[in-house]
């Protein structure tokens, strides 16, 4: 399968330089974009959205824009025609000023109405970002702290809205740690749900495939039995750890509330954060995800890795206060990571294997995703400055819309 993205364009990527002004920039980019398209009124009008920060590693400040918009940022939902089928595909044509290298996006977009009565079970599997460390950060009263939850959250909002989803047990989270409650507002009063997942801050990719215990904390995915190095196994993990059938009835008489775990449908890896220097990295996500799919070869899986916060384009941010390292992305060894190892999991999706990429790095808002206080000026100010590891709630909202929007795409293929 041809991807417009290679992973032989990492090297000369990783050489060019930004020292001239005439030079021409070569941008890493997704191949899909994946959004909803709702009967009428569009009820998410900002989302999906494609940054320009994710495109480029940049070593200084560079005059970049999208010409369609003047700015750092490019709509993919909006002008969406009216669908006759359940799926519409459309080929964008991305124009960047200084850069001469094509770039043409797919957005996958998928009727609201898509899924009713389809059952999802999601096992996110993550490292801090997947917990929803940063995510309490600038959230709005009502909205889910971590992304999974925030898709869940959209689907909750069609069931009440069109009737899409008829059951709240129509979308479980699966796992034994992670435990997230949200709340939906609906003609009907609150209803409140609550999801489980298996993200573990601090965790790298190795310590899922290797490890039996990290840190004191033991690895659920540790199969003792396995002969080779990689002692990866979700089907020890559900013989071990498993609460429900796969039609929901509890296997105990006392009622479970620390833990939901039965089969995915669909399981979600978002792992490099802490993988700084791993060199590995491509080999081992591979071999996890061929361990999943040995195992359960009907499982669908989505890849993603997020970037760190900052933008690389303070001009298009009047309203940020930039004195702060945490602003930017110019020469942050974390996004240099995330820029070259994206096209990794790029390289990975195999649609006819039900192995899909999930684009949360590329819609990842840039200086929006910067955990923020409003100073006496009124400007926004970074509320701490780490390492650039946990992006705010704007971050995860972007992340839950590209979830949802994947998972609604996927129920069009099963």
């Amino acid at each position: 399968m041809k991807y417009k993205v290679f992973i032989s364009l990492l090297l000369p990527l990783l050489l060019f330089s930004c020292e001239k002004e005439e030079e021409i920039y070569v941008p890493v980019y997704p191949q899909k974009i994946y959004a909803v398209y709702h009967e009428g009124e569009e009820p998410y009008p900002d989302l999906p959205v494609l940054y320009l920060d994710h495109m480029f590693y940049l070593k200084k400040r560079a005059p970049l824009f999208f010409q369609a918009t003047g700015n750092d940022q490019l709509p993919f939902g909006s002008d969406q025609s009216v669908q006759n089928s359940d799926v519409q595909e459309t080929d964008i044509s991305v124009g960047i000023n200084k850069c001469d290298v094509p770039v043409t996006i797919t957005r996958v977009s998928t009727k609201s109405t898509v899924g009713k009565g389809r059952q999802i079970r999601l096992l996110p599997i993550g490292d801090s970002v997947g917990v929803g460390y940063g995510g309490q950060w600038n959230c709005p009263e009502g909205r889910a702290s971590v992304s999974w939850s925030i898709a869940r959250q959209f689907f909750m909002q069609d069931r009440y809205s069109d009737g899409t989803m008829p059951t709240v047990s129509d979308f479980i989270t699966i796992g034994t740690t992670n435990k997230n409650t949200f709340s939906v507002l609906t003609d009907e009063g609150i209803v409140t749900c609550t999801g489980y997942g298996e993200c573990r801050g601090g965790w790298r990719l190795s310590d899922y495939l290797y490890s039996r215990v990290v840190e004191k904390a033991e690895n659920p995915f540790y199969d003792e039995d396995r002969p080779e190095e990689n002692k990866f196994s979700l089907a020890a993990y559900l013989k071990r750890f498993r609460t429900h059938t796969d039609d929901g009835e509890p296997l105990s008489a006392e009622p479970v509330t620390d833990a939901y775990v039965s089969t995915p449908t669909h399981v979600i890896i978002q792992l490099g954060l802490n993988d700084l220097y791993n060199q590995e990295y491509k080999d081992q996500i591979a071999s996890l995800v061929s361990r999943i799919k040995e195992e359960f070869p009907d499982m669908i899986v989505g890849l993603s890795l997020t970037d760190a916060f900052g933008t690389a384009f303070s001009k298009y941010y009047p309203d940020y206060d930039f004195s702060s390292n945490a602003m930017t992305l110019l020469k942050n060894n974390l996004h240099y990571k995330c820029w070259s190892w994206n096209p990794v999991l790029q390289q990975l999706e195999n649609p006819a294997e039900k192995i899909f990429y999930i684009p949360n790095y590329y819609v990842q808002p840039s200086a929006e995703s910067v955990p923020y206080e409003i100073s006496s000026s009124g400007l926004r100010i970074p509320a701490y400055d780490t390492s650039h590891y946990h992006p705010n709630s704007n971050a995860h909202y972007a992340w839950g819309y590209q979830i949802y929007a994947w998972l609604k795409y996927t129920l069009t293929l099963i």
